[in-house]
């Protein structure tokens, strides 16, 4: 039986930071994640993480990258620089709960009807 779940590929500078958002991410049955190539890349951006944006970058230079930003704090013109990278939802981690992951992800996937940038701001 072909499995169903959606692969994702967690980015982060810091590796502590990327192994317990994996571990969260195991916990949603419907993600399974993959070192490289999943159908949606997961961008973990703290304050002034310059290589975490130098990799968001470089992920929104290849076609068609569905990128979810999981961020601490953006500014209007950071928020502004994601949308035009063609990052598909923002999250921001203060309010990060399994149920705006998931949607996250299924939107970024195409499991969802597409909005332009779809962000919690709760």
């Amino acid at each position: 039986m072909p499995d169903k779940r959606i692969t994702v590929t967690v980015h982060a500078t810091d590796e502590l930071n990327r192994a317990r958002f994996v571990r969260r991410l195991r916990e949603l049955p419907e993600v399974r994640v993959v070192r490289e190539d999943g159908d949606v890349s997961l961008v973990l951006m703290s304050t002034d993480d310059a290589p975490a944006a130098a990799e968001l970058r470089r992920l929104s230079l290849a076609l068609e990258r569905r990128v979810v930003l999981v961020a601490e704090v953006l500014g209007e013109l950071e928020l502004m620089a994601v949308a035009e990278y063609g990052v598909r939802s923002v999250l921001w981690l203060r309010s990060l709960t399994a149920g705006r992951l998931l949607r996250a992800v299924h939107a970024a996937a195409g499991c969802c009807p597409r909005a332009p940038l779809v962000t919690a701001l709760v």
